[in-house]
């Protein structure tokens, strides 16, 4: 984990996962074992990243977000509150709140209701 990246109480940062420069994660956040987090991204608290799960530079991401394993977000993609990526997907556009996003390019298939 980069020296200058800050993360809240109750977060756990698991083995072999990468964490660069300017990154900033909430409280209570999962950075789950092999994810990659690049420059300049923050992350929402209660949120997940899951194993081998790829967050380029510059996302914004919020809260009670979970990333599936293995999913990528690309650079400056924001994504809204209450959404779910899941594994394996592209996210290749803004994600809006309580969406439940799947595929490459990722596409919304539900709402999660929570509006």
């Amino acid at each position: 984990m980069a020296g200058d990246a800050i993360y809240g109480e109750g977060t756990v940062i698991m083995p072999m996962s990468v964490i660069y420069p300017y990154v900033r994660i909430g409280k209570h956040c999962i950075v789950n074992t092999g994810a990659i987090i690049e420059h300049d991204c923050l992350i929402g608290d209660y949120s997940h990243v899951s194993p081998g799960a790829v967050v380029t530079g510059a996302v914004k991401i919020g809260q009670l977000v979970h990333i599936g394993a293995n999913a990528t977000i690309l650079p400056g993609v924001i994504i809204e509150d209450n959404v779910t990526i899941g594994a394996g997907a592209v996210v290749t556009k803004n994600v809006k709140a309580n969406s439940v996003m799947v595929g490459n390019p990722a596409k919304e298939i539900k709402k999660t209701g929570k509006e």
